[in-house]
């Protein structure tokens, strides 16, 4: 293909994202484009399956929801590309570098990576059963969230500081894998085998380890916290300084009764128990989990790492709170107060942001909403995946990297706030105050 007519595909893709006159998506299927500089171009959603991209400079390319189907990367460079839910089945990744890429919900399910490649210096150990199908694959603080890697055959391959919340990995073989500082909050590791994996320093908060091998495993420094571990044999493991999640009842007396009063004022519509104020408590790593906590106060409350995945937080009261880190999937949050908050890496997938109905005294539909609340709230890396978001108040709140895909922005307020690198927001329009960066 001539130079010029792919600048004319390209320039006529990128004014087809932008809905402008003359725009048509790209449609490069089965294209040799082998060493292609396509670096900092828009083929978002764009037709690429089967095309040769060997060694092509991909840098900060942004490829979202792009079909890669067949298609070879091998040897691409993808520093910093956005490829947050593509297809990618059955696409070659020998040798790609994947330094800093965006990968979070992309189906890697047959792709080359996950199937064992014969090298010479691993055929004594593939004879004595011990393939190490991943080597050589190196992903550095690279965002897999979500990705699809059932079965995957990764033994010894190297995700260092990458961000791998909520992955499908069942039954995936990372055996001496180094994952040393990535976030699997949410991963599903039912029935993986990771043993002797190196695992320092990982976040497991909410992961399902349901079946897993662990023998010889590292789990140095590494964040435990309600993590399930049924049938899964510890003995064998190595658990310096591991932390795990402290449930309610290990929490301090006072706080559990004011739980426990708080969960008698909801049942008795408010004629029993009493209404919990929070205000500037500990709950570091509590496990509170499917707790009802609607109209608690919480302000200023320490939640770092809190398993609150399921709890119901309608018109609760979060202002300052800090929730760094904290698994809020599934939450209820509906009408919630959370001005200021500290929501860095939090996961908020599928929670519930959207409007709460304000009831008459007697208990009655009052006719009116009260939206979520997060102005100025610190989200920079948090998880927004599906969640609901209609009418929320994101003013000067910080969004940088965060994750909307699939989110319901309908009505939601983004003027001053911080966009760049957020995921999943389809040529947002903000307000003219806005600001991208």
């Amino acid at each position: 293909m001539f130079g010029a007519q792919l600048t004319q595909i390209l320039d006529e893709h990128e004014r087809w994202l932008a809905a402008k006159p003359g725009g048509r998506r790209a449609n490069l299927a089965m294209l040799i484009l082998q060493g292609i500089d396509l670096s900092n171009r828009d083929l978002s959603r764009a037709r690429l399956a089967g095309t040769d991209l060997s060694g092509a400079i991909l840098t900060n390319c942004r490829l979202e929801g792009a079909d890669l189907h067949g298609a070879n990367l091998s040897d691409a460079d993808l520093t910093q590309a956005c490829l947050a839910a593509a297809d990618l089945r059955g696409c070659a990744l020998r040798g790609a570098l994947l330094d800093r890429t965006d990968l979070r919900g992309a189906d890697l399910r047959s792709s080359d990576m996950l199937v064992p490649v014969q090298d010479p210096a691993a055929e004594g150990q593939a004879a004595a059963g011990e393939s190490r199908s991943g080597r050589g694959i190196i992903f550095r603080q690279a965002h897999l969230g979500r990705a699809l890697l059932m079965g995957a055959r990764l033994s010894s391959v190297i995700m260092q500081e990458c961000d791998i919340t909520g992955a499908v990995m069942r039954g995936a073989d990372l055996r001496s894998a180094d994952l040393t500082g990535s976030v699997l909050r949410e991963v599903d590791l039912t029935g993986a085998d990771l043993s002797h994996a190196n695992l320092a320093a990982i976040r497991l908060s909410g992961a399902l380890l349901v079946g897993a091998r662990l023998q010889g495993a590292r789990f140095a420094g590494a964040d435990l916290m309600g993590v399930e571990l049924d049938h899964c044999d510890l003995s064998g493991a190595e658990l310096d300084e591991a932390r795990f999640s402290r449930p309610l009842n290990s929490l301090a007396l006072d706080v559990r009764h004011r739980v426990h009063e708080h969960e008698r004022w909801i049942d008795s519509g408010g004629t029993r128990g009493a209404r919990a104020e929070l205000d500037g408590a500990n709950l570091e790593g509590a496990d509170l989990r499917r707790a009802r906590l609607s109209g608690a106060t919480l302000r200023g409350a320490h939640l770092q790492g809190a398993l609150l995945g399921g709890a119901d937080l309608t018109l609760a009261d979060l202002s300052g709170a800090d929730l760094t880190g904290a698994s809020l999937r599934g939450a209820v949050l509906r009408g919630a107060t959370m001005g200021h908050a500290r929501l860095v890496g939090a996961d908020m997938a599928d929670a519930r942001l959207d409007p709460a109905d304000i009831p008459q005294p007697n208990g009655h539909p009052g006719g009116r909403s009260w939206p979520v609340d997060l102005t100025g709230a610190d989200m920079a890396r948090a998880s927004l995946w599906r969640a609901q978001l209609q009418y929320a108040n994101f003013t000067g709140a910080d969004l940088r990297g965060a994750d909307l895909g699939q989110a319901d922005t309908t009505g939601v307020r983004f003027a001053g706030a911080r966009l760049d690198g957020a995921v999943g927001l389809d040529r947002p329009v903000p307000s003219p105050s806005a600001r991208a960066g």
